[in-house]
């Protein structure tokens, strides 16, 4: 007889497989998910790791340990789990009436560990959060739920009338949970071959609801909005009725777009689309992982093209104004001048209505420059250039 008092079920399998050395581990797996199936949810995941042990001979008898689920081992049928995991985002509540009258309501969750993604459905007191912001970042304990194919035939963990949620307060036992900031990319991290992305940044521009034509005829809104983090700022382009979840939103608010999609720009840069696919959130508190947040200046070495940044520096060269012919043979108000800081140097050009920002700073003056692009120039060098939005502060 095996004693297995107290072990995890990743134990408890190391136990199966030193028993059956003539097994490999993703044939165990495979054997687990196997039963769980087989039972139609009626099996929970202790119990499935008990029977295969059983059908290879391995004797368990008086023997509990604790259960220890990833996400990659959740299958649909699956009854009574409990998970710890990250909650890294987290839905507005939702209402509803059911077919024989009564209100019922929901809140839609995404949690992580560092085997992949779930999305969790909170119903009715378990849906009803104080603060549900609060939850973002937090490790989580979800007892007693059950797992159905939901949504585009994608796995929901169901928290119904016998689970429950708690929030565990001590972070450091779960280090085989990564921190809310390993499912977030950095604004600098988005490149043009990442699909879709999460992000937490400060709404730095609004732009005015627009309305276009579709294709079968119809009409479409759609709604662009400039977020930043400490990194630099990208476009985020809201469509149809996407665009009312940004009714909340205004310049300053911190907000969360979860798998957002990633195209590429005009200027050649990135921006992000929010579709029915993306999931946005207007987050009143920095969620937990994120309290040290804030945009600070980036430093002129470590500038990369196609973003958006706020840099800092000391005017080095005195501004030069002139006309130059742009496309379409338009003539355009033209400023340059050269920033430093104990990095580097580079060029500086606000272009139209901005190239009055340059009017009277000097040699030495120290100045803030937000929401200026940053592109190749002459030789391949990196140059700054002006957008709408761009800003020039003396510091």
């Amino acid at each position: 007889m095996v004693d297995v008092s107290q072990m995890t079920v990743e134990d408890l399998v190391k136990k199966i497989l030193e028993s059956r050395p003539d097994l490999i581990r993703d044939k165990i797996d495979d054997m687990i998910r196997a039963k769980i199936v087989e039972a139609k949810g009626f099996l929970t995941f202790e119990s499935a790791v008990r029977a295969v042990a059983t059908d290879l001979g391995i004797e368990l008898s008086g023997i509990s340990f604790e259960q220890k689920i990833s996400i990659k081992d959740l299958v649909s049928g699956l009854g009574d789990v409990t998970i710890v995991a990250r909650v890294v985002f987290v839905g507005p509540l939702q209402k509803f009436t059911n077919p024989d009258g009564k209100d019922g309501r929901f809140r839609r969750l995404v949690i992580a560990d560092k085997t992949g993604e779930l999305r969790v459905i909170l119903w009715d007191s378990n849906a009803d959060i104080a603060d549900p912001y609060n939850l973002l970042g937090r490790l989580a304990q979800f007892s007693h739920g059950y797992v159905r194919l939901g949504l585009n035939n994608k796995l929901e963990l169901n928290i119904g009338s016998k689970g429950s949620l708690k929030v565990t307060s001590d972070d450091s036992h779960e280090p085989e949970v990564p921190p809310l900031t390993f499912f977030h990319k950095k604004i600098n991290e988005i490149s043009k071959q990442t699909k879709t992305i999460n992000v937490i940044g400060v709404v730095a521009e609004i732009s005015d609801v627009s309305t276009f034509t579709r294709e079968d005829g119809g009409s479409g809104t759609f709604q662009r909005i400039e977020i930043e983090d400490e990194t630099g700022s990208v476009s985020v382009i809201f469509w149809n009725t996407k665009v009312q979840e940004l009714a909340d939103a205004k310049v300053g608010s911190l907000i969360q777009v979860f798998r957002a999609n990633v195209k590429e720009a005009f200027n050649g840069g990135v921006e992000l689309h929010v579709d029915s696919s993306t999931n946005v959130s207007v987050l009143n508190v920095f969620p937990f992982g994120y309290e040290e947040f804030s945009i600070k200046p980036i430093e002129i070495r470590n500038l990369k093209p196609g973003l958006k940044v706020t840099v800092e520096g000391e005017v080095a060269s005195q501004p030069l104004f002139r006309h130059v012919t742009a496309s379409k043979n338009e003539k355009v108000k033209l400023a340059s001048f050269e920033l430093k800081d104990e990095t580097g140097n580079i060029t500086v050009f606000l272009w139209r209505d901005c190239a009055v920002l340059a009017e009277g700073i000097q040699v030495n003056t120290k100045i803030r420059l937000r929401r200026v692009y940053v592109n190749y120039g002459s030789f391949g060098r990196l140059i700054l250039s002006s957008c709408q939005g761009t800003r020039l502060d003396r510091i």
